[in-house]
Order: C-alpha cells, then structure tokens, then sequence
C-alpha cells in the first residue's frame, strides 16, 4: 500500500511540471525588425519588403512589387509560424496572403499563397535583421 502511494505521488509530481506549460504568454519566435526580398514565379513579381513583428506576433510594414508601387502590409505571425496578412496597394489591389515562417541561420523565410485582383498565386521571401522596423 505504502508503495501504490508513493508510485502516486510521483506520477502527481511528474504530470505536474512536464510540457511548456501555457506558451500564449511568451513572446513571440520571429519578433524583431526585417527587411529582404520576396518573389513569385507564377506572378512573375517580386520586389523588397520590410517589416515589424511585435512580441505579440502582430506584423506591420511595407512591401513593393517590380514595378515599384509600394503597398502597406500588416497581418500576424502566430507561434508556430503561420502567416496571415494583407498588403493594401493604392492601385492596384490588395494581396490576401496566408503562409508559413520558419527561421533559418537568422533569417526569416516563408512560403505563401496570396490572392490579388481575384487571382490565385504563390510566393516565398527571405529576409533578414534591420536596423529600423518596416514601415
């Protein structure tokens, strides 16, 4: 009996502190200031980006297509790296992008599909620490 209640104890014990425990409160992987490329072959587009993402996972910045139109991106980065933004152009509409990011040797990459003008595409970007937040 004395055995079954310290066999108990410890499986009490070894439930209680395993796993992370509630990860919503910790900042975010991927928070920090990026500036880089991104590109889409089926678009036959790319051009630079810039942005912010908050400890929250909340992303801000800007982002301009190949013919040099710039449009104001802002969207959200959850902890496990799903993306899902939407970059406002004045001319030319907006992009509705969902992806993923991963980090890699300091970089951030993603791969995303995103919508524009009703059309359907697919993109990547790789970009890396800034001095200053995108914007």
């Amino acid at each position: 009996m004395k055995r079954a209640a310290i066999a108990l104890f410890g499986l009490a014990l070894l439930s209680g502190c395993g796993g992370a425990g509630n990860t919503s409160l910790l900042p975010s992987l991927y928070a920090g200031n990026w500036a880089g490329t991104w590109a889409s072959g089926d678009a036959n587009d790319n051009g630079n980006m810039s942005f912010v993402i908050t400890t929250d996972g909340s992303l801000s910045g800007s982002m301009v297509d190949k013919v040099g139109a710039t449009g104001s991106i802002a969207g959200f980065v959850n902890k496990s790296g799903s993306l899902t933004a939407v970059t406002s152009f004045p001319a030319g509409g907006n992009m509705v992008i969902g992806g993923t990011v991963t980090t890699n040797g300091g970089r951030l990459v993603g791969s995303f599909s995103y919508t524009r003008l009703g059309v359907n595409y697919g993109g990547n970007f790789d970009v890396g620490p800034a001095s200053s937040g995108g914007g």
